[in-house]
This record gives C-alpha cells, sequence and structure tokens, in this order.
C-alpha cells in the first residue's frame, strides 16, 4: 500500500505507484523537489520516460505553487486564531477583576495573574514560530480555546488552574 508521499507524487500525470516509491527513494518526495532535481534528476530515475519529463517538471511546479498556497493561508488562518486568543487573555483581568474583586487581592489572586502572564507569553512565543506544525498548532489553539471558554462560569478558585492547562496545550506545540 502506498504511503502519503507516494500517494501525493501520483497526482501526476505520467507517475504510477512504482515510479512513485522510485522518486522517493531518490529524495524526491515532495513537487518542490522534483521541480528542483530538473530534467537531469528525473533522467536518472530507472523508469521514467524522457519524453514525459518536461510535463512532469510542469505539473510539479503548478502543483507545488498550489501545496505552497494552501499552507499560507492555514498559516493565516492560525495567526488570526492566535490573535482571538491572546485577545481574549488580554480581556480576561478586566473580566475577573469585575467578577472577582475581592478575591483577586489575596494569594490566589496573585497566582491566577501569574498563570495569566504565562499563558500570554506562551501564545506570544507561538505567534513567532507559527509557520512550523500547522497542524498540531491549529489542534492545540483549539483546544487552549476551549479550556479558556470553559473558564466563563468557572469559580475563583479554578482559574489558575484552567488557565495552566490552557497554557500547557499552546506548549504542546513546542514540544
Amino acid at each position: 500500500m502506498p504511503g502519503k508521499r507516494e500517494k501525493e507524487l501520483q497526482k501526476l500525470k505520467g507517475v504510477g505507484e512504482i515510479l512513485a516509491k522510485r522518486f522517493v527513494t531518490a529524495g524526491l518526495d515532495t513537487f518542490a523537489k522534483i521541480v528542483e532535481a530538473g530534467e537531469t534528476g528525473l533522467e536518472k530515475i530507472k523508469g521514467v520516460n524522457p519524453r514525459f519529463i518536461p510535463s512532469i517538471i510542469s505539473q510539479a511546479k503548478t502543483l507545488a505553487g498550489e501545496v505552497d498556497k494552501d499552507r499560507q493561508q492555514k498559516v493565516e488562518a492560525l495567526r488570526q486564531h492566535a490573535a482571538l486568543l491572546k485577545k481574549r487573555l488580554q480581556d480576561m483581568p478586566l473580566q475577573l477583576k469585575e467578577r472577582f474583586q475581592t478575591e483577586l487581592a489575596g494569594k490566589t489572586g496573585r497566582k491566577v495573574e501569574k498563570e495569566l502572564l504565562k499563558a500570554l507569553a506562551t501564545v506570544e512565543k507561538l505567534e513567532s514560530k507559527l509557520g512550523k506544525r500547522v497542524k498540531k498548532t491549529g489542534k492545540e489553539l483549539v483546544r487552549a480555546e476551549e479550556r479558556l471558554i470553559s473558564l466563563t462560569d468557572a469559580r475563583f478558585k479554578d482559574m489558575g488552574k484552567g488557565l495552566k492547562k490552557a497554557r500547557k496545550s499552546l506548549r504542546k506545540v513546542f514540544s
């Protein structure tokens, strides 16, 4: 059964299952690498019909551009999601002040404030590294946001724990 890379390469007309495996074995596992290898690189691979090489390279250029564009759109969506999460965290002190005026002054209030600052710092760190690990970043942003939303009804004692869990979700992106 072909792997994910081989399946992707089979989108090229003239490249079947066997040829896709040979491309991957030769280190040409992405459309961009096929374009980079050029005609001379593809001629070295057993089974490639020399007449199809220009067509394969042309198709790979097109598909490589689509992959890059799709990735850029995903990164932009993640950037917007992270900005919303950051805004929610920045608005949280005001909400906490309205809901828990007296509790904020004590030791628990300082812990909650500390967790809030740590969560904000983690979101900012995540924003700077958004281009990497797109899929995992998206999952963890959603998980962190769900945890923050669940805090809207939470008691004050649970706020610190909830913020810590949200921050841990975001930190999973880096590990």
